[in-house]
């Protein structure tokens, strides 16, 4: 039998095997540089090796680190440094000229959102509050009608149906009418939500609609992981809207699912507008559009308007930090009296339990109100299962709203400072989904916003150390099991 080349005495497979393995070596060299939190770091190279099938995917949907790479070009932070520069010389100014009597702890919250969001402190603001969906829409389809120059509207959710429908014939008016009229949606969000024969409607209107990393593109499917959870309406580039209700029958009414749908949003006139504009104008950048002068677009009011301050702050998986989780860890740390938190989900890391247990144990009263059964996605409701018993002993209050759907997402510091908006006290929001949120420096509104929190508790149950030392073995296993992936819900 004759002798068979050396080369030609090696498999396919043999060769397959060796790029594997290369393959592999180069991630786990890729996730030691990134030099993680010990325990993700570990965690990631053990479910890569035993469980490569599942550990690959895991580590490419959710695991690499975008803060040194960037998924997008435009950040928002940078435009505000680039078309702002009167708010940023009033804002040095107004860091220099602090009066003794200003609250410290309200002072270290602007110093730090300023440096790691960019997040302007703006003094010249009015807001009003929404609780429910049906007043938040007429109010907000009224401002559209009134529109004079452009439309810019940003969604996570936008239903083709019913109030769909109104904004639709509202938007088809004004392109009629010469107005820049411009959508974007998130490709997940959005997913299946909209009829292809109502996006065609947008479009022959002359309404601009992109999407925002698009799951169906080759380019940024792979990216489905990484959502704008954003929600943000500028009209005239002098009026905004913000906060968690998307555009949808169920923030209305509760859908089909639910009897009922409580949420909170905002709007906002004064200079924070400007903010909110050059954020979507990054994100209109990002995701394929044209912006020929933002500039031109963000039109600063320097007539009076209010005295609220206000600083909008963003973050993103590729953002240079967390900006909303240390915002969060911040107000809660530095709290001496209160903290009452409203999210429909409750998913977090070590360093904000553990905020939460010393706050607690300094005898810090700590108030959580979620979503309560049923939820509107099973898995995180139960992962929050695993943190009450450990917080609820250290004396955090967990309640669960059974009036509807919970969907409200805010927090408020010893009834002075609120932050409010788009972000959920979850890890998702914290670390993979773009966010907006402003936060306000008012004892006026944290007293409304405060009075609203006690009407919530009052329309849920609170859960108690009992249940939770109850709940079966069965049941505390699958949460736990589940609490494991805790980055992807």
């Amino acid at each position: 039998m004759p002798m068979l080349p050396f080369f030609a005495r090696f498999s396919f497979g043999y060769y397959l095997n060796i790029v594997f393995y290369i393959f592999m070596v180069g991630i786990t060299i890729r996730i030691l540089l990134d030099n993680r939190k010990p325990t993700w770091s570990l965690a990631m190279l053990l479910l890569l090796y035993f469980l490569p099938i599942f550990g690959i995917p895991f580590y490419f949907l959710s695991g690499v680190n975008w803060k040194k790479r960037k998924i997008v070009k435009h950040i928002p932070e940078r435009i505000f440094k680039t078309n702002l520069g009167d708010l940023i010389e009033r804002q040095q100014q107004f860091l220099n000229d602090i009066p003794p009597e200003y609250d410290n702890d309200a002072v270290k919250n602007v110093r730090m959102l300023l440096k790691s969001s960019g997040a302007i402190m703006t003094m010249n603001n009015k807001l009003s509050f929404y609780n429910e969906g049906e007043l938040l829409f007429e109010d907000l389809l009224a401002d559209l009608g009134k529109a004079e120059k452009s439309i810019h509207m940003e969604y996570f959710i936008w239903r083709s149906d019913d109030v769909g429908e109104r904004f639709l014939e509202v938007l088809t008016c004004k392109a009629a009418e010469g107005l820049e009229v411009r959508l974007l949606f998130d490709g997940v969000g959005c997913f299946r939500m909209m009829k292809q024969q109502y996006k065609r409607r947008l479009r022959k209107a002359g309404i601009q609609i992109r999407y925002f990393l698009d799951p169906l593109s080759p380019f940024s499917g792979w990216l489905l992981n990484y959502c704008n959870h954003r929600k943000i309406v500028v009209i005239d580039g002098e009026t905004a809207y913000s906060g968690g209700m998307n555009i949808g029958r169920e923030y209305v009414d509760g859908g089909k699912r639910f009897k009922s749908w409580r949420d909170t949003h905002m709007k906002l006139v004064g200079e924070v507008v400007g903010l909110m504009q050059a954020v979507f104008l990054a994100d209109w950048e990002n995701s394929g559009g044209k912006v020929e002068s933002e500039q031109d677009y963000i039109n600063i009011q320097l007539q009076p308007i209010g005295d609220l301050p206000m600083q909008v702050v963003t973050s993103g998986p590729d953002s240079d930090w967390h900006s909303l989780k240390d915002l969060y860890f911040n107000m809660i740390a530095n709290a001496n009296e209160e903290v009452l938190i409203a999210s429909p989900y409750f998913v977090i890391d070590e360093s904000i339990e553990e905020a939460l247990i010393t706050a607690a144990l300094a005898g810090v009263r700590v108030k959580v109100v979620m979503a309560g059964a049923p939820p509107d996605k099973w898995v995180p409701f139960w992962v929050a299962q695993t943190y009450y018993e450990r917080l609820i002993e250290a004396g955090v209050e967990f309640y669960q709203y059974r009036e509807g759907f919970y969907h409200s997402k805010y927090l408020i510091a010893d009834g002075k400072s609120i932050t409010t908006g788009t972000c959920n006290m979850d890890m998702r929001s914290f670390e993979l989904h773009y966010e907006i949120n402003v936060v306000l420096y008012d004892a006026d509104k944290a007293v409304m916003m405060r009075n609203v929190f006690d009407e919530d508790i009052s329309n849920s149950v609170k859960i108690s150390l009992e249940e939770c030392e109850n709940l079966g073995f069965t049941k505390k296993l699958r949460n736990s099991i589940f609490r494991i992936i805790a980055p992807l819900l």
